[in-house]
């Protein structure tokens, strides 16, 4: 049987079709009315903003208050600095007061950077120079960008390639305020490895009433001549004989002792026994040197930096077995140790900052330290100056190992009795 739909049927749904979207549009219309209750109809027909950024974040795990991101902070440069115990800016003195107020100006005047002073023993296996070795090998990262170092050991640690050469980052070296040995002692092997700050050297120290000029006045002095320091000693022969005219390398470069200024010598020690201003015991280790106090002897051969020296006693270099006075010098200096190019340049500039006349002078007379930079010519610093302009840098370890102990006992046997041209003529066997 077939269903038939009629055409009336057919025209009422698709009029009820057409009506759906109208009766939705006033349904729509009635909702929303009913939503906003009284609100303005033309707010609702306005442009709408843009909704507000949002910042995305990560929430931690453990609930914990909300709290503001810290600006960003830029750590500041570390320029490392080593000093022995005796340059130490911490320390209750005038001299080390002024060292810390310098090392505070020149960090204020370079924006962002910190400097870190540590202070270590002068020597020994916690030394500076062997702390320089075990950080080199441990620890590059950690070597002080400037390090305050004798002479003797700037020249152990140039030769092993523990320092960077200021040749090149100073030029100060060049510059003609130097006294001739300070000059010097900056320079291994004619390469500038220091800025020379602090002096010392071998000089004669002797009470006022006597008038000293030349070693025969030491000789009729009646007198007796000390030699307090068991290193100063060795090297107190060394410049004898330097001064009779004699040369410490040959031309090969090697260790030599040359027989007619050895002979001058070794003459003036016998003709010392004999006035008994020397002693059989000379040679002898005195063990410790602060044993022997100032009251207890007229003349003295000792380093300028020491206690002999204050007070009302003379300085002066020693007398010369030729035209001119002779004094073997040691001294401080500035040297550079880190691997950072950008902290070499500033270490420098802090290094002659260190070295400007002014603060060094003051800083010289406060430490006891003999001065690097000439001093004004006038009476009181005629002393000083004297001294400075007749040193020569003390030789180097290899000599002073090598002919110190040769010349030690060549002494000794002279001392004790033996003829200078019988002790003269074994010394020269050992160099043929």
């Amino acid at each position: 049987m077939r269903i038939k739909f009629s055409r009336p049927n057919l025209d009422y749904y698709a009029a009820l079709c057409r009506m759906i979207p109208k009766v939705l549009r006033i349904v729509y219309l009635l909702l929303l009315l009913s939503l906003v209750g009284c609100a303005d109809l033309a707010s609702l027909l306005s442009t709408p903003t843009s909704a507000p950024t949002s910042q995305t974040t990560t929430v931690p795990e453990t609930a914990t208050p909300a709290t503001t991101t810290p600006p960003f902070v830029v750590e500041p440069r570390i320029l490392r600095v080593w000093l022995p115990p005796h340059f130490d800016p911490n320390a209750d003195t005038n001299a080390a007061q002024l060292l810390r107020q310098r090392l505070a100006e020149f960090q204020a005047s370079q924006r962002g950077l910190r400097i870190e002073v540590r202070v270590k023993a002068a020597d020994g296996k916690a030394g500076l120079l062997n702390s320089l070795l075990v950080t080199n090998v441990a620890a590059p990262a950690a070597l002080p960008d400037l390090i305050a170092l004798s002479r003797v050991d700037v020249e152990s640690a140039a030769s092993t390639g523990l320092l960077r050469p200021m040749d090149g980052l100073s030029t100060l070296l060049d510059d003609p305020n130097w006294y001739p040995f300070a000059r010097e002692l900056g320079h291994i092997q004619n390469i500038g490895y220091g800025l020379p700050f602090a002096g010392d050297a071998l000089v004669l120290i002797h009470r006022p009433t006597l008038e000293i000029n030349s070693w025969e006045d030491i000789l009729s002095s009646e007198e007796p001549l000390l030699f307090p320091s068991d290193t100063s000693r060795m090297l107190a022969l060394l410049s004898i004989y330097v001064s009779a005219g004699g040369r410490l390398i040959n031309e090969q470069g090697l260790p030599t002792l040359e027989e007619q200024p050895l002979t001058k010598a070794l003459t003036l020690f016998q003709s010392g026994i004999e006035t008994e201003t020397f002693s059989p015991s000379l040679v002898e280790s005195t063990g410790n040197q602060e044993s022997i106090q100032v009251d207890d002897t007229g003349m003295l051969l000792n380093w300028a930096v020491n206690e002999w020296t204050r007070g009302e006693n003379v300085m002066q270099p020693v007398p010369g077995l030729g035209a001119a006075p002779h004094a073997f010098a040691n001294g401080w200096m500035w040297a550079l140790a880190g691997s950072n190019s950008e902290n070499q340049q500033v270490a420098t500039e802090l290094a002659e900052f260190l070295l400007e006349d002014i603060f060094l002078n003051e800083w010289t007379r406060e430490s006891g330290y003999l001065p690097t930079r000439i001093m004004p010519a006038n009476d009181e610093n005629a002393e000083i100056n004297a001294v400075l302009e007749s040193a020569q840098v003390l030789p180097s370890s290899e000599v002073v190992s090598t002919l110190g102990p040769i010349l030690s006992q060549a002494v000794s046997r002279v001392l004790n009795g033996e003829p200078v041209d019988v002790v003269v003529q074994s010394v020269m066997e050992q160099f043929q």
